[in-house]
């Protein structure tokens, strides 16, 4: 009687180590810091739309709408509101999977903030390290000087949807008159991380 005890208490907990793995279970189980303008019932609605093949758009907290807009095994894309995103991602790691969320804000230009968590959503450490304005640039002549031009740290993150890697693109521009615009825009570029046990390091 015994061992067949053990041997339940080790299937249920095979069974919850499984499901703690599934994008979809961290989406409904997370806690309202992580999304603070949907409900227990938006999210569990998101995910009955898209397996409905539906549009998983649903009324939030404030009244107004946010969007499901991707989900897989390890990945999510939410749009939170008209000018607010979410993006998750599993990573692996040898003490278990570690969750990247990162938030944009986008108004005339994007930013975004990444935070790393553990799957029971207690804080992991930071495996990020932010580039500085100078690495968004392709090395030329003028680049110093409309370098000068960005004073403001404004960097959108994206996560990728198919692999473990990360891009980081600098928008500060965007505020930029047109003529400056396209003089710093041509000498920008993204800077691209991938995802190692020790975080995410940049691609050479």
């Amino acid at each position: 009687m015994r061992k067949i005890h053990f041997i339940l208490l080790l299937m249920i907990a095979s069974a919850a180590g499984v499901r703690a793995q599934s994008m979809r279970d961290l989406f409904v189980e997370a806690p309202d810091t992580i999304f603070p303008l949907l409900t227990a019932t938006n999210k569990v609605d998101c995910i009955d739309f898209i397996d409905a093949g539906m549009r998983a758009r649903v009324t939030n907290r404030l009244d107004g709408k946010s969007e499901l807009i991707s989900i897989t095994p390890d990945y999510l894309f939410l749009r939170s509101s008209g000018s607010s995103t979410v993006e998750m991602k599993m990573l692996p790691s040898p003490s278990g999977p570690v969750i990247a969320v990162v938030r944009s804000v986008c108004a005339e230009a994007c930013d975004s903030r990444i935070t790393f968590y553990n799957t029971d959503w207690s804080l992991a450490p930071v495996l990020f390290e932010r580039p500085a304005i100078e690495d968004f640039f392709a090395e030329g002549d003028s680049a110093a000087h409309y370098m000068r031009l960005c004073d403001i740290y404004l960097v959108k993150l994206s996560l990728s949807p198919t692999d473990d890697s990360l891009v980081a693109e600098y928008t500060m521009p965007a505020y930029m008159n047109d003529d400056e615009a396209a003089a710093v825009g041509a000498l920008l570029r993204p800077v691209r991380f991938r995802w190692t046990e020790g975080g995410f390091v940049r691609c050479e």
